[in-house]
């Protein structure tokens, strides 16, 4: 088989390190390190060209997590979810313990979405399937509704930076009707405001220009200044970690499996969930190790699940597999049912590479990348600072070479900093932006063909239990929430 040949190895190392690069580097997107390693897979044969699109998504969003441990600036919208967290995990315990986390926990997460990938395609893509525009329009309020009860002590803040997040994603044109709504007379806006320069200024520019106001240089420079760290941090802690929390990585993989193999959904709203769900239920404030593991294991399990409705229906779990299921119809592959009887070889070959890409790749591409991550945070904050405002800006403009997006993500850093110094959460800006077309595209849709009856959004099965859980994770989290609020006036 071609997956044990030494072009499929060869492949395999090289779209990890590849995915790598992309993945650390600010604005360059898993997807964009796919988009670009597309015109060259046209040339390869699928069995090569599989394993090294694999390499590169799985590893590109984890090394996403690499901004959010030197800068805080998440790679992904996903990663946004545990960003702060990771990024003070990296501060107080040294970087290889940060990422071990997020690489292994990743890890773990992806073994058991592809154990769900090879043994429930055909069975999980026909319950995607049952799932119409009612059914999507429940999960977005099931991730919007954890994301406000995750903001902390504060809720009117954090449903405040919600209601940014959902401004801000209806610039451009109506999903449903086609209206083109706050573009300000500018055509660039249309296409709405790109969410990858949108966070790069809430979470990166911001921190530069809280720095630059505070006048932090020396202080911060020596709590960047993290002992040389052993090799077993980066391995042994997080493993204990992860057998610790065993029913954690199995739950929130679940939870990212659920979601990612849903049409268009993506793994973004699962690691939401997972994380809100972990904060919520979390018997100590202070949970941040167990925060990030929630996030990456939902994160990658959904990057395995997200395939099975692509092989099973035809249909893409997110931007990474509508891509590849152009490159398979361009070999003559046609996916669907058929495609496990007919074309088996390749389909093994894509349950290989996933498990090698988990078990290997991750912790030792990882490994590199933390060495890397843990330099830098030894580096002098003030030699950091502008490092990290050449990141941005470069970050910004390559996403798609514009110049306006680097406008945005300025301003952007400017509205951060203001939000920072009111209280207001900066996470829950992005889930909004997110969530927000997905949230107003479906409750369009719905309306529309139940001819504007409310009724029709309680009618189905699956969606009543769906809201449901919208109306137990709102009752959770207010006993959570007096709970939180209880115990901090009696250590008062």
């Amino acid at each position: 088989m071609a997956f044990v040949s030494w072009e499929g190895v060869l492949a395999l190392i090289a779209g990890a390190l590849y995915g790598a690069l992309f993945g650390a580097v600010p604005g360059l997107t898993a997807t964009l390190a796919v988009a670009l390693f597309i015109p060259i897979a046209f040339f390869l044969d699928a069995t090569i060209a599989l394993p090294a699109i694999i390499a590169i998504s799985s590893v590109a969003i984890y090394a996403g997590d690499v901004g959010s441990a030197i800068a805080r600036i998440p790679g992904t919208p996903a990663s946004a979810a545990y960003a702060d967290e990771l990024h003070s995990l990296s501060r107080s315990r040294g970087a290889l313990y940060g990422l071990g986390i997020s690489a292994l926990g990743s890890s773990f997460g992806g073994i058991l979405g592809t154990l769900v990938l090879a043994g429930g395609a055909l069975a999980l893509a026909t319950l995607a399937a049952m799932f119409s525009s009612f059914e999507y329009f429940w999960i977005a309020v099931l991730g919007l509704t954890a994301g406000i009860f995750a903001s902390g002590r504060h809720l009117l803040k954090g449903f405040g930076s919600l209601l940014i997040g959902l401004l801000l994603s209806t610039v451009g044109v109506d999903p449903t009707l086609g209206y083109p709504r706050f573009h300000f007379g500018n055509p660039a806006f249309l296409g709405g405001l790109d969410y990858i320069a949108v966070m790069i200024g809430l979470f990166g520019f911001s921190e530069v220009l809280y720095h630059m106001g505070a006048g932090t240089n020396s202080a911060r420079a020596a709590d960047a200044s993290i002992r040389r760290e052993a090799l077993s941090n980066f391995y042994a802690g997080p493993l204990k970690l992860i057998r610790k929390a065993r029913k954690l990585v199995v739950r929130s993989s679940l939870l990212g499996i659920f979601v990612g193999f849903l049409p268009g959904a993506g793994a973004d709203i699962g690691a939401w969930v997972a994380c809100s769900l972990e904060k919520l239920t979390a018997k100590r404030q202070k949970n941040e190790e167990r925060v990030v593991l929630a996030g990456v294991s939902s994160n990658n399990a959904a990057v395995a699940s997200a395939w099975i409705p692509a092989l099973s229906l035809g249909l893409p779990g997110d931007t990474v597999t509508a891509m590849v299921l152009g490159v398979f119809m361009m070999k003559g592959v046609t996916p669907g049912p058929l495609l496990f009887q007919e074309q088996m070889p390749l389909i093994w070959i894509l349950f290989g590479t996933f498990l090698i890409a988990n078990i290997l790749l991750l912790p030792t591409v990882g490994l590199l990348t933390a060495r890397i991550a843990g330099t830098a945070l030894r580096l002098p904050f003030n030699l950091l600072l502008p490092i990290i405002a050449a990141a941005c800006v470069t970050g910004a403009y390559a996403i798609n070479n514009n110049p306006l997006d680097v406008g945005v993500m300025v301003l952007m850093g400017v509205v951060a900093l203001m939000l920072r110094r009111g209280g207001f959460p900066l996470a829950q800006v992005v889930l909004g932006m997110v969530l927000g077309p997905i949230l107003e595209q479906h409750f369009m849709v719905s309306a529309i063909k139940s001819n504007w009856n409310a009724l029709s959004f309680f009618e189905r099965p699956i969606a009543l239990i769906l809201m449901g859980a919208c109306v137990a994770t709102v009752i959770l989290g207010i006993i959570a929430h007096k709970r939180r609020l209880t115990g901090n006036n009696e250590g008062g």
